[in-house]
């Protein structure tokens, strides 16, 4: 212990040569903020009056609250007197002021709450004691280091916090990091208030380059959907706002709905001033979200591009506190539109506007490119059927009749069925628009997506459109660079009244496009050889697109493609388009109801059960396994083009069953989508047979986004090379258990002591006609041998895996072989994701039964160049893939390379595996036996009820809440890798943070982070060195997670 005090002692000496002492005077002060102060729409130009959509949000009226709000936020003073405040720059909005240091730095906020209620100041990314963390949660602390966790109205705290080494950038990271600090008694309330503001943590001696000032402007942004209705202040605001506050119903949807601010720093609409630079500029971005499961943004900087830990992006995706920094080297003049590209966000307003300004600096012009690609392409009306075959492939049913698509595809008085008008993009051969260019038969699995564009970095691409639909329509593209005048979005100040053609293309005419596909816009060294991007109509862009007016783009280095068009060195390419296709939100919903229901005059389009049924969950405008063409050869190097559309729902992880793919040079079999974003990966096919490629969103899986991808063995001689010289057994089996998801309440209650009753109170208590804490459920666990009689006690290290099964740790070259025994009730199996197996099918092992499955661990199944050392795959039942993983089969496989050898004699190897995920027990096989066991008045349930429903949503970490996850315990200095894994629903959005502590992680590049986003399907290797001694807490950042218990506590000991 005195050594290593002493070496506390030499670091704590040696990072003060040199190092500065920052101080920040902040007070916590209550206002009055104006979400969009004015009376248009500072986008479209329109009075808020003549928009429906803004009118939710901004009038006031009776039961309404309107735009201005009471909040409190962060203001910072010149000293300690609290007397002159600092001014900030005016896009920063109601956030807190900038705070930035540097490695080596030590930082000191001297907080003053002039406000009504307890605050504190909580930061990421920093390094503080237990005193110093200004969060307040059970943490085994008392007396002095409590005095953090709550600064009183009219109460002074002083924070210091340390900025070490280990918790700035890390070699891939840019020189300055973006962090947040909020207020941190009940954060999701406390952020809803308005406490929140930005940290930037640079590296060592680059703030005070005087001469050399990398960046011309740097700007520093929040997206979040600001929900008001969970601020401190609401009962205030109705109050003081609304015209009749005591008939204000709190818990009417439309008056909550009425209160979610989808604001950009605190503006909407437009109204975020003075985002404004130079042409050539080298401009920092510093972007994050807050807030909720709505809190999903997809940020696109229309008519430029932007470097993106070392990618090429124009659209950057943003969750409830993840950081992101990005470099933007604006090239072309205008104001242009920044908007999250989320439909609902759209409509919401989530927009504003920067703009690029020449500056008297050289303008690139459209210069005379070395070759023009030039497309012939129209906007047609067709009728689409998302099923042609009428069955389901994946159960053999007709869709009218499966339980499962029989919602969707149920023609009836009120049901419009599985065909519907839609517009689409359709290629011709010539600017006469008499003759359609033929799909090639490797284009079959296209469907309803326009025809693919492609250009080399130097070349133009011009589009000749012709609108032959019977409203206006455009095409818009992302990456690529265009004039201001040829934007086909509708947006800004042209003159009044006038509309750029290009943005308003009408039914009848013709427009043509030119866009440049200059070197800055192509793809940056750790890029593939083609960027996947997409257009689409942007006239209204969400109407647009939910009729059907999307398509993909590529942008491909100089020389990557042949003559024909098609990629160098990739045999077969397929294009992807994931989304939750609105039809309600189509301009042909009345024509549609007309021509294919049977009453329609009987019609109600606010019906929530119409509305689900014209939700269509397609890939390409397919469902159910009705795409064609998904073939390929066994051997083949195939390109997947894979894009994202859509609205808060289209969270979409897209999954390959049987084999892997390379993005981003790691190994994945599940590639995240989101609206507006695309992915490229490589996949090397060397399974044979037919494989699922499918959403591993629950919601979307059973509604339809899956499909067959066939891969053949075309030449005699590919043959699978590989030896697995090592080979292991594990005895799991199938086991029904009494699972409780809190056992101990005494955390939770001390936890949320400032509420009026504990948030964990809806789903715990049992009250008559609830199931509480207790579930009947169905786990993987491990015997000694294969008579199963002795179950294999778990090691202390393995405590934590608590639901899940075993961890099971392999190398390259290994073959894992499971003697499964299902001792459940019903049929399970076992099965991995990224292993090679022998068959496409997978074996069920019905009760009673003892099976044999083999998994082979490959190259391809390891981890890649640009992954960590071991990476994680899930395993799981795939009876039914859905029920069986909410009723609790699931674990972790470990694969690591075979030549790793960890520095076990340097430091000691601690491994965490993590499974977040909302398990949602209405989907479980014991749902019925739940409630005759555990509800004390079963005769009572309602299963349709929306409150019983909830309440079976359990917000786990490893299946325990609200601190109820023990065995995360390690010391200083250890070698600790947290295998990460999410799975689940629209939901699971989960951005795990760790409090106390950054870590690494790879993607090619090694980065550091407090948070990781993980989304249904995603799994990430996180690797950290603990020294800082102490409970902390480990929880989800999603505002409504956070209220409903996944948090847990891991604690630091000191050295052994």
């Amino acid at each position: 212990m005195k050594l290593f005090l002493l070496s506390c002692l030499l670091v704590s000496y040696c990072c003060q040569v040199g190092a500065v002492n920052r101080k920040y005077y902040i007070g916590i002060t209550e206002t009055v903020w104006n979400y969009a102060p004015g009376k248009a729409n500072a986008i479209s130009g329109q009075l808020f009056a003549e928009e429906e959509q803004a009118e939710v949000f901004l009038k006031r009226g009776p039961h309404r609250i309107g735009s201005t709000y009471k909040k409190a936020i962060y203001i910072q003073y010149t000293n300690h007197l609290y007397d002159v405040i600092v001014d900030k720059p005016s896009w920063l909005g109601f956030l807190g002021p900038i705070i930035k240091a540097e490695v080596g730095d030590s930082i000191t906020i001297h907080l003053k709450n002039f406000a009504s209620r307890n605050y504190t100041l909580h930061p990421h990314g920093v390094r503080y004691t237990k005193e110093n963390e200004g969060a307040f949660y059970p943490d085994t602390t008392k007396d002095l280091q409590k005095r953090d966790d709550a600064v009183e109205p009219g109460g002074q705290y002083t924070y210091t916090w340390d900025v070490t080494e280990d918790q700035g950038p890390a070699k891939a990271d840019a020189d300055c990091i973006t962090r947040a600090y909020h207020s941190h008694i009940d954060a999701p309330r406390d952020v809803a208030s308005g406490l929140v503001g930005p940290l930037i943590i640079c590296r060592k001696d680059t703030m005070n380059r005087d001469s050399d000032q990398p960046f011309e402007a740097e700007f520093i942004l929040m997206f979040s959907v600001v929900d008001e209705n969970l601020s401190w202040y609401l009962e205030d605001n109705i109050r003081t706002y609304c015209f009749e506050p005591s008939q204000v119903d709190k818990d009417d949807e439309d008056f909550q709905e009425s209160n979610k601010m989808h604001s950009i720093n605190g503006y909407m609409y437009g109204y975020l001033p003075n985002l404004t630079m130079c042409v050539e500029d080298k401009i920092k971005w510093h972007l994050f979200g807050m807030g909720n499961e709505a809190d999903i943004h997809s940020a696109y900087f229309h008519g430029q591009t932007l470097i993106e830990r070392h990618h090429r992006v124009d659209t950057i995706s943003l969750f409830p506190a993840t950081f992101i920094d990005a470099v933007m080297v604006p090239r072309s003049p205008g104001e242009w539109l920044l908007s999250c590209q989320v439909n609902d966000h759209i409509e919401g307003g989530m927009q504003a506007l920067f703009k690029v300004e020449d500056c008297k600096k050289s303008i690139p012009g459209h210069n005379e490119s070395t070759k023009i690609r030039q497309y012939f392409i129209a906007a047609e009306e067709i009728i689409w059927n998302y099923g042609p075959s009428a069955v389901n492939h994946f159960t053999g049913q007709e869709l009218i009749v499966d339980s499962e698509s029989h919602i969707f595809f149920e023609q009836s008085e009120t049901r419009i069925g599985g065909s519907y008008k839609k517009a689409i993009y359709k290629e011709y051969t010539d600017d006469s628009f008499t003759e359609h260019k033929r799909r090639l038969a490797e284009e079959a699995h296209l469907g309803l997506l326009g025809p693919v564009i492609k250009a080399e970095v130097g070349e133009r691409i011009r589009v000749t459109f012709w609108n032959n639909a019977s409203r206006p329509f455009s095409i818009h593209p992302h990456g690529v660079r265009y004039r201001r005048s040829e934007a086909g979005a509708r947006y800004g100040s042209g003159p009044a009244g006038t509309e750029s053609p290009a943005s308003h293309v009408s039914p009848g005419t013709t427009f043509t496009y030119e866009w440049d596909v200059p070197e800055d816009v192509g793809p940056t060294e750790q890029d593939p050889a083609c960027l996947t991007w997409l257009y689409y109509s942007a006239v209204d862009a969400v109407r647009d697109t939910s009729s059907g007016l999307v398509g993909p783009l590529l942008v491909c280095r100089k020389g990557a493609l042949l003559s024909s068009g098609k990629q160098k060195n990739v045999n077969m390419e397929f294009f992807l388009l994931a989304t939750v296709f609105d039809e309600n939100l189509s301009w042909y919903l009345d024509d549609n109801i007309l021509m294919f229901t049977l009453s329609p005059d009987k019609i109600d389009k606010d019906d929530e059960d119409f509305q689900e049924s014209n939700k269509m969950h397609s890939i390409n405008g397919y469902m159910y396994g009705n795409q064609p063409g998904l073939e390929m050869c066994k051997g083949s190097v195939v390109s997947w083009h894979l894009m994202g559309l859509g609205s808060e729902v289209d969270v979409h992880g897209i999954y390959f069953s049987e084999n892997t793919f390379v993005t981003k040079g790691t190994r994945r079999d599940t590639a995240n989508l989101f609206p507006h974003t695309g992915l490229t990966a490589i996949m090397k096919p060397d399974s044979e047979g037919v494989f699922e490629v499918s959403c591993l969103t629950t919601d979307h899986y059973t509604g339809g986004m899956k499909q067959n991808y066939k891969v053949k063995k075309c030449r005699w001689w590919n043959v699978d090379l590989s030896m697995y010289l090592h080979e292991k057994i594990y005895y799991i089996a199938a086991v029904e258990v009494e699972w409780d998801y809190s056992p101990n309440r005494t955390w939770e209650f001390e936890r949320h002591q400032y509420h009026e009753e504990s948030p964990g109170n809806p789903f715990l208590n049992k009250d008559d006609k609830f199931i509480g804490s207790k579930y009947k459920k169905v786990v993987y666990r491990e015997y000694t041998n294969q008579t199963f009689s002795t179950l294999k006690n778990r090691a202390k290290e393995q405590q934590h895996l608590e639901i899940q099964g075993p961890l099971l740790v392999s190398n390259t070259g290994d073959k894992i072989v499971i003697v499964f025994k299902n001792l459940a009730s019903r049929p399970y199996s076992i099965h991995a994701h990224g292993v090679k197996t022998d068959s496409s099918v997978v074996a069920v092992t019905n009760p009673g039964e003892t099976k044999i499955y083999v998994w082979k661990i490959p190259e391809r199944s390891s981890p890649e160049r640009g992954d960590s050392h071991c990476i994680a795959w899930a395993y799981h039942s795939t009876v039914d893939i859905v029920k069986d993983t909410y009723s609790g089969l699931i674990g972790t496989l470990v694969v690591c390379h075979r030549h790793y050898l960890p520095s076990f004699h340097t430091k000691k190897k601690v491994q965490f595996a993590l499974l977040f995920m909302v398990f949602d027990e209405n989907e479980s096989w014991y749902m019925d036996e739940n409630i005759k066991m555990y509800s004390t008045n079963p005769h009572l349930v309602d299963k349709e009820d929306d409150r019983f429903l909830e309440s079976n949503k359990m917000h786990a970490i490893n299946g325990k809440v609200f601190g109820n996850l023990q065995g995360l315990t390690m010391h200083v200095g250890d070698n600790v890798s947290w295998y990460l894994m999410g799975m689940g629903n629209e939901i699971d959005i989960h951005t795990v943070h760790f409090h106390g502590h950054s870590f690494d992680y790879k993607q090619t590049g090694v980065y550091r982070a407090d948070v990781f986003d993980l989304f249904p399907g995603t799994s990430q290797t996180v690797e950290m060195t603990p020294q800082n001694p102490g409970t902390w807490l480990l929880h989800c950042h999603v505002t409504d997670h956070i209220h409903a218990g996944m948090e847990a506590t891991y604690t630091v000991l000191p050295p052994n």
